[in-house]
């Protein structure tokens, strides 16, 4: 999936195959991708923003889920770097 990202920094420490954070141009949002779903077919993801006080912990403004690697570059490079790539 991170091959999908290329303009896109991975920001995690590496340990977990089945989930990684990304980061762009905004210096505040990142991107969590992850495979943790009951259905095989879904991509699920989290856009965070550490400026935002939202209650949660992760500070995450949106959650969602896509089972293309398109929509979720897009949906990525919209967040991180305010274009589609």
């Amino acid at each position: 999936m991170l091959k999908a990202l290329p303009d896109v920094d991975r920001v995690d420490e590496l340990g977990d195959m089945l989930a990684f954070r990304v980061a762009g141009t905004h210096a505040t949002r990142t991107a969590y991708v992850y495979l943790y779903c009951n259905d095989l077919d879904t991509i699920s993801y989290d856009l965070e923003d550490e400026s935002v006080d939202n209650g949660e912990w992760d500070h995450a403004v949106n959650r969602g889920t896509t089972e293309s690697l398109e929509e979720l570059r897009q949906v990525v490079y919209l967040w991180l770097l305010g274009n589609c790539g």
